[in-house]
């Protein structure tokens, strides 16, 4: 048990931040599916504080998703300490900075996992988020830059002497990006470096069994990624299987394109019709994953600009799927 502010938590699964995924719509769905932390896209401190459209729609947060993070990025002080407040003016329960984005273009600049290079400015940086908000600060970042510098352990003791409620550590290197295996051998270092400091493992979750093997390295829970997308159920499954030791069943066909009817559905009423409907494609994959005939509904449905005929295809398949289990 930990806290985060005056939240109680118990082993959380939480959803990770994951940019063009993790908006509103996603979140809700994954929190009644049983997440028990929500983050928001990670969002550049200096667009926020210069109130750039998109980056007020990126903060937007709903009562039905607590407890729900707003991820901010960036190495600007000035602008992390506005944007901080201008993030907890939205209403969410904490601020998580993030300090593990691995892409060029954000850590090649020096902010996100660019931090890891240089811990005095990762310092500045948590310090100036946390005199912007009077609500909890939290951390997600990696193991270091690349194999020659595993910093994470000065990171996890820099991190609690400046009051940072949640540690979150993807585990790997921001040289890996997503390539090779998270090391979650790190994971009781961390902890034994400082032992206070709440964590949660992230890296090559994708099971209840891959939560329960990091529970037993000494975390305090886990974050799940892109093993959410192709799997919303995977926060019940994780809890269901703690608590019994026993498996769900898989989630059926039906289960899985009524959802995805309703995600798009979601998505064009907060976007419109248009802008909802192309935005979701990338989600057709991860819905109808491992199914019969998937690749040829998957062309059918791209073409789609309007919710009608996506759901008509959507629901033909379905009983294109009961035929065949009965041929």
């Amino acid at each position: 048990m930990f806290t985060i502010g005056k939240m109680e938590f118990n082993q959380p699964i939480a959803l990770a931040p994951m940019e063009d995924v993790s908006d509103i719509p996603f979140r809700q769905i994954c929190k009644e599916r049983g997440a028990d932390i929500v983050y928001t896209e990670f969002t550049n401190s200096e667009a926020l504080s210069r109130n750039v459209p998109r980056s007020i729609e990126k903060i937007q947060v709903t009562n039905e998703e607590r407890p729900v993070a707003i991820q901010l990025y960036g190495s600007n002080g000035e602008s992390l300490e506005k944007a901080a407040a201008i993030a907890e003016s939205f209403g969410p329960d904490f601020i998580d900075i993030n300090c593990g984005c691995w892409v060029k273009k954000v850590a090649g600049r020096g902010d996100g996992a660019g931090l890891l290079r240089d811990l005095d400015k990762f310092e500045m940086v948590v310090q100036s988020v946390t005199k912007g908000t009077s609500l909890p600060v939290t951390v997600k970042t990696r193991l270091g830059w690349d194999e020659d510098s595993f910093v994470i352990e000065d990171v996890a003791r820099m991190l609690a002497a400046n009051g940072v409620q949640l540690l979150t550590v993807h585990c790997r290197t921001r040289k890996q990006g997503y390539t090779g295996d998270a090391d979650w051998s790190w994971l009781p270092k961390i902890k034994a470096a400082a032992p206070d400091l709440p964590l949660l493992a992230n890296g090559d979750i994708v099971t209840p069994e891959d939560v329960q093997s990091v529970l037993d390295l000494g975390c305090d829970g886990a974050m799940i990624g892109r093993g959410a997308i192709t799997n919303p159920w995977i926060f019940q499954q994780v809890h269901h299987f703690l608590d019994t030791g026993e498996h769900l069943p898989d989630p059926s066909a039906e289960d899985r394109i009524e959802l995805c009817i309703r995600h798009l559905k979601a998505n064009a009423e907060k976007r419109g019709v248009q802008r909802g409907v192309t935005s979701f494609r990338k989600f057709y994959t991860h819905y109808l994953h491992g199914m019969h005939g998937a690749s040829k509904v998957r062309v059918g449905l791209m073409a789609h600009t309007e919710i009608e005929p996506v759901e008509a295809d959507l629901r033909q398949y379905l009983e294109s799927l009961a035929e065949h289990s009965l041929a």
